[in-house]
């Protein structure tokens, strides 16, 4: 019993350790090095069976203990967010929602949100970028989401025009 949570806590620390390092890379814009980082985050965290967990009834094991469990749940929901904005900056906005979406169904944190909507707006889904936008501004007017809510204006506008052609060669 003692030396599973003894083996929990070392895998926390490694895990936030390895967070931080990927943190450091990020600053140096080395976003290979950083998303390296964040997987071994999970390679440390994954597998521990918390109290809520449905699995629960299954496991041969100790669960984890109520601190423990929001440890590495901040964890993922940190790292998850930290991924999904090097996958925006190496323009990967399929994966950058993945990761925002995971992040966001652990925790609500506006900043993922807005990560989302970035996301969102490069894979044209317009309208759940808008939707999200509004909300992250509702949460914190001190956002400013004008810049991204012009840009799907333009997207928009551009899409249309695009319509309007195929629509007016179809009655040629």
């Amino acid at each position: 019993m003692q030396d599973y949570d003894k083996q929990v806590q070392e895998n926390i620390r490694m895990a936030q350790q390895f967070k931080e390092e990927g943190n450091q890379y990020y600053k140096n814009q080395d976003w290979k090095k950083a998303l390296i980082c964040y997987h071994k985050v999970f390679l440390y965290i994954n597998g521990f069976i918390s109290k809520e967990d449905e699995f629960k009834s299954y496991s041969k094991v100790q669960l984890t203990s109520q601190e423990q469990t929001n440890a590495i749940r901040e964890l993922k929901c940190l790292t998850y967010g930290n991924m999904a904005q090097v996958y925006i900056n190496q323009q990967k906005y399929i994966k950058g929602k993945e990761a925002a979406i995971n992040s966001l169904e652990i925790n609500r944190n506006i900043k993922v949100l807005y990560r989302l909507a970035i996301c969102n707006i490069e894979l044209n889904n317009l309208e759940e970028a808008r939707v999200q936008l509004l909300e992250v501004q509702k949460s914190d007017n001190k956002i400013d989401i004008s810049p991204q809510l012009k840009q799907i204006e333009i997207k928009e506008s551009s899409k249309n025009k695009q319509l309007a052609q195929a629509m007016k060669k179809l009655f040629i």
